[in-house]
């Protein structure tokens, strides 16, 4: 059977490509070897970057894993998985499954990076599952590569960093609100291009597919194989013992206790959006909604706790790999390996160049920094001046490194773990069976950004 040119490129890609893992490693060491020659840092040096950028991340990778697990624990109840069938039960065909996953993953992600990915990812798990000619690996890339416009939206870090008093505030001549940035024309008419665009790939690319595995070719068979499972075991299996509980027992199986807390959390949420409205919205607020809905809806604390266990071992590639990215931010800021490369774009830019030149640098960085916040920390205070001086808009300098650092994610593994999580769990799947399929996204959304940098208004 001969493939699709979308489909050998991707096999190619997941034969070739190496683990998400084994890319952080790569980047650790080429970041401390480019810091040893480029830079006049020792080696002693750089190591010493790389040992106090490891814990940067930390707290970012706990917050992650903590919702990811609370998040899965509410899938994990009968209750939550009939309405999501029942959603999914809306969509009837596999190419309708593609475009609603992308839709609904470009709206969710651009209202919070920190939303998107987990109800997109339950979506495209379910409708995987449930729609019959369905190829689990392209919908877990489309569902992925649908986190595009998430930083370009309300949610964006560096929008959300130029609006918010900061070490910056100065340099930029005061505060850059999000009416300037995230709802610029620039912006809003560049990720609805964005958005039609890779809808409109990945329909050809659907259409044109020979090769079809499905989420049950790739399931795990074996009980012995599953570490977590966002599928609830059927009531038979919790067939309890025909002895006398004991009062220990009676207590840690009680509904109440668990319902309480889960309802007097309700009601904080509630008053906490009616004071803050959707500002209040963040990974921490997110977080937390994730517990309190999952306190409402298991059936008691020690099925939460095994639950929440057991889904907690899927997020363990955040844990592991989150802080190697904090390790080679640090050898890049440190060492001035950032700035470096900076001043090299700088230094041949003109003002009609200077906004593609600085998203191509910013999507170059991000493969090592995988961070809005690092990156822009690194590169503005150079950027931003030299974009003044060459006559191009404040805001127009802004958003290339903002689209730059998104950009390289359709390639760089680092964000597809907060997808994977959900997608993989009980599954084969590994993050390189699907990123092969985002290539020709990479290409079509870098040539919408670099047309709309030159050409739109801010």
């Amino acid at each position: 059977m001969k493939l699709s040119r979308s489909e050998a490129v991707a096999n190619w890609y997941s034969r070739y490509f190496p683990d998400a893992l084994i890319f952080a490693l790569i980047l650790t060491v080429l970041a401390m070897v480019l810091g040893v020659i480029f830079t006049d840092s020792s080696p002693i040096g750089v190591l010493d970057h790389w040992f106090e950028g490891i814990p940067w991340l930390f707290t970012f990778a706990f917050q992650l894993m903590f919702t990811y697990a609370a998040a899965l624990v509410l899938v994990d109840t009968p209750v939550v998985q009939k309405y999501i069938k029942k959603m999914a039960a809306i969509v009837k065909t596999p190419m309708a499954a593609y475009i609603s996953t992308g839709i609904i993953g470009a709206v969710t992600s651009f209202i919070g990076w920190y939303i998107g990915p987990i109800v997109t990812a339950i979506f495209a798990r379910s409708l995987g599952q449930q729609i019959k000619g369905v190829d689990y690996r392209l919908i877990s890339a489309i569902a992925y590569s649908s986190f595009t416009i998430s930083l370009t939206g309300i949610s964006g870090s560096i929008p959300l960093f130029v609006a918010t008093e900061g070490q910056f505030t100065e340099l930029m001549g005061g505060l850059v609100s999000l009416e300037q940035t995230t709802f610029s024309t620039l912006n809003l008419v560049s990720c609805l291009l964005i958005v039609v665009i890779t809808t409109i790939v990945f329909y050809f690319i659907a259409k044109n597919k020979k090769e079809i595995v499905t989420f049950n070719d790739l399931a795990i068979q074996s009980n012995e194989e599953i570490a977590a499972s966002a599928e609830p075991l059927p009531e038979d299996d919790f067939v309890q013992p025909a002895m006398e509980k004991s009062f220990a027992e009676k207590i840690n199986t009680f509904r109440p206790v668990i319902l309480v807390v889960g309802l007097i959390g309700l009601l904080y949420l509630i008053i906490y959006f009616a004071r803050n409205g959707l500002g209040g919205l963040n990974l921490n607020t997110v977080a937390v909604i994730a517990l309190v809905m999952g306190l409402l809806v298991q059936k008691d604390a020690m099925s939460y706790a095994q639950s929440f266990t057991k889904n907690l071992i899927a997020t363990g590639s955040i844990g592991l790999q989150f802080p190697l990215y904090g390790g080679i931010a640090s050898i890049l800021v440190g060492t001035g390996l950032a700035t470096i490369a900076t001043e090299a774009i700088v230094s041949f830019s003109t003002e009609a160049t200077f906004p593609i030149l600085t998203f191509f640098m910013s999507g170059a960085i991000n493969m090592f920094v995988p961070s809005a916040g690092s990156q822009f920390t690194a590169t503005a205070p150079f950027l931003i001046p030299a974009g003044e001086a060459l006559g191009v808009e404040l805001q127009r300098t802004i958003m290339a490194i903002t689209y730059g650092d998104i950009w390289t994610n359709l390639i760089q593994p680092f964000w597809a773990l907060l997808y994977f999580p959900i997608l993989a769990v009980g599954t084969r799947l590994r993050v390189r069976d699907f990123m092969g399929y985002c290539l020709p996204i990479l290409l079509v959304v870098g040539l919408t950004w670099i047309i709309c940098l030159s050409v739109l208004p801010v």
